[in-house]
């Protein structure tokens, strides 16, 4: 995902940025920690979503995760290497989406409330409709600074 300024395709600002505050829990063992995390989508950048999990000591870690993966993590195991999104039927009304982040020799597992991340998303798709992605981008200025020298 690009992180460019040249997303100009739609003005910016349209669409306002859509945050969603929760508390995951950081699995460790059989019991969890919990950790404040911040879900956020720009219209701008319409295809990510960046989570940021705050630990203890003021330490943040950031991941970028494609919109349709967290989506289809809500209903079936998703994901590949180094991301894998599976709804887990405890926790809650309507469970919890796994997460396991990092290599497999080397990873951290986080529960996220299933439906709060449901219903989060589907601001997100109110905001920029699935298909409608490719619209917000400015395709020329994006290939502009792909190609440009440094």
């Amino acid at each position: 995902m690009s992180e460019s300024p040249l997303h100009k395709a739609t003005p910016p600002g349209s669409s306002p940025v859509r945050s969603w505050r929760t508390t995951a829990r950081q699995l460790r063992g059989r019991f969890g920690r919990p950790v404040e995390t911040v879900f956020r989508y720009d219209p701008d950048d319409p295809w990510a979503v960046r989570t940021t999990f705050r630990l203890p000591l003021g330490v943040e870690i950031e991941w970028t995760f494609s919109r349709e993966l967290l989506r289809s993590g809500t209903r079936v195991l998703s994901g590949e290497g180094d991301i894998r999104l599976c709804p887990v039927r405890t926790g809650g009304k309507e469970g919890v989406v796994r997460m396991r982040l990092g290599p497999v020799e080397a990873f951290a597992a986080v529960d996220v409330d299933r439906a709060g991340l449901r219903n989060w998303l589907a601001e997100t798709y109110a905001a920029v409709a699935e298909g409608e992605e490719a619209a917000r981008i400015d395709w020329a200025a994006e290939f502009a600074q792909l190609f440009a020298r440094p």
